[in-house]
C-alpha cells in the first residue's frame, strides 16, 4: 500500500516538475490548526462521518455552516512541539438567520522554529444558504498578514457546496461536498503559484454514518485535495460515538509532496470530544432565544506531523439552545 501511494506521489510530482511549488510543512491549510476537531476529522469537506459543524468548519467548506441551526462559538489552541515550542490560537462564531447562515474564524499562528509557517494573523468570513431541500452553497472571504519570513499579506475567496442525500441503504446521513479554497493571493505567492496556503485548493469528499444506534455510532469520511493540480492529498477520518456523551475521532493524511520528500507521517491522528448539557440562566434574553438548555463540547487532539514534530490541541464548542428534532407544524383548515 505504501508503495502504491508513493507511486501516485511520483506521478503527481512529475506533472508539476516545472513548478516551484514548495509550501512549508503542513502549509496547504493553515486553518486546521484552529481547532482540535479539524485535525481529527480528516479535514472533511462534507462535515465528518458523524456530522459536526462549528464556525471553523467554514474554513474548509463555507457551505458547511448552512447545516447548523444554532448560534455557535468555538475556541481552540494548538501547541506545536519540536526542539522549540510554537503555537496557534483560533476562535470563531456562527450565526444562523432566516435568510442565510453567517460566520467567521480568526487565527493567530506563532511558528518560527517548528514547521516554518511564520507568525501570522488570519481571518475568514463566510455565508451559506440552503437551496432546495438538501443543497447548501457557501462563499467565503479571507485575509491574512505574515510578519516573520516574507512580511506578506493574503487576500482570498472560497466557494463550496454540500448535498445531503439523507439515508441511503446502510449509509446514514450521507453527504457529498466540494470546495475551492484560497482563490486569490496567498503568502509569498507569485504568478508561478508559489506560496501557502495552497492557492486554488480543490477539495471533494464524502461522509456518512455506517452504524447509528442510541448508544453507539460509527462514521467515516474521505477527502481528496488537489492544490492547483500540483499536489495530491488524501484525508480519511473515522469517528466513534458512545451514547451521546463522548466521541473518539481519528484521521490519517497522505500528502504526495511531503511523502516524496520523506516527511509524511504514517501515524494516525487521535482526538476526543465530550458533550455536556449546560444551563444558560433564566433571563428574558435567554428564554426568548430558547438558550436555557445548551451544549458545551470540549475536545483534545494529538497529531504527529513528521518525526519529532507533534501537535497537541485543546478546544471547545458552545452551541446555544437545543437542536430542533421536531417536524414542521401542519395546520388543517
Amino acid at each position: 500500500m505504501k508503495k502504491l501511494f508513493l507511486s501516485m506521489a511520483a506521478f503527481v510530482l512529475a506533472l508539476s516538475a516545472a513548478s516551484a511549488y514548495d509550501p512549508p510543512l503542513q502549509g496547504e491549510n493553515l486553518f486546521y490548526l484552529s481547532h482540535p476537531e479539524l485535525m481529527t476529522e480528516g479535514v472533511s469537506v462534507a462535515g465528518g462521518g458523524i456530522e459536526s459543524v462549528m464556525p471553523a468548519s467554514g474554513t474548509i467548506n463555507p457551505a458547511l455552516i448552512g447545516l447548523e441551526e444554532r448560534v455557535s462559538l468555538d475556541l481552540g489552541y494548538t501547541g506545536m512541539v519540536k526542539s522549540k515550542y510554537s503555537q496557534a490560537f483560533g476562535t470563531g462564531i456562527l450565526i444562523p438567520t432566516d435568510w442565510a447562515n453567517f460566520g467567521g474564524e480568526m487565527e493567530f499562528i506563532l511558528d518560527e522554529n517548528c514547521m516554518g509557517l511564520g507568525n501570522s494573523f488570519n481571518i475568514k468570513s463566510f455565508a451559506a444558504k440552503q437551496f432546495m431541500d438538501r443543497l447548501y452553497i457557501g462563499v467565503g472571504l479571507g485575509f491574512g498578514y505574515e510578519w516573520t519570513f516574507h512580511k506578506d499579506w493574503m487576500l482570498t475567496a472560497d466557494i463550496g457546496a454540500i448535498y445531503n442525500f439523507g439515508d441511503i441503504a446502510f449509509l446514514k446521513n450521507f453527504r457529498v461536498g466540494a470546495s475551492t479554497n484560497n482563490i486569490g493571493k496567498t503568502y509569498a505567492s507569485s504568478r508561478d503559484w508559489q506560496g501557502y496556503p495552497a492557492v486554488m485548493a480543490i477539495r471533494v469528499g464524502a461522509a456518512a454514518e455506517f452504524v447509528r444506534t442510541e448508544n453507539f455510532g460509527l462514521g467515516l469520511s474521505l477527502d481528496v485535495t488537489t492544490p492547483l493540480f500540483m499536489n495530491l492529498i488524501f484525508d480519511s477520518g473515522i469517528q466513534f460515538r458512545i451514547k451521546d456523551f463522548v466521541q473518539i475521532n481519528s484521521s490519517w493524511e497522505f500528502n504526495s509532496r511531503e511523502a516524496a520528500d520523506g516527511r509524511n507521517s504514517w501515524i494516525p491522528t487521535l482526538g476526543v470530544v465530550f458533550k455536556f448539557g449546560i444551563g444558560m440562566g433564566k433571563s428574558d434574553f435567554v428564554k426568548k432565544r430558547d438558550w436555557s438548555k445548551s451544549e458545551l463540547c470540549p475536545s483534545a487532539a494529538w497529531k504527529n506531523v513528521d518525526g519529532d514534530i507533534n501537535l497537541i490541541g485543546v478546544g471547545a464548542v458552545l452551541r446555544l439552545g437545543q437542536k430542533d428534532r421536531s417536524g414542521p407544524d401542519i395546520e388543517m383548515n
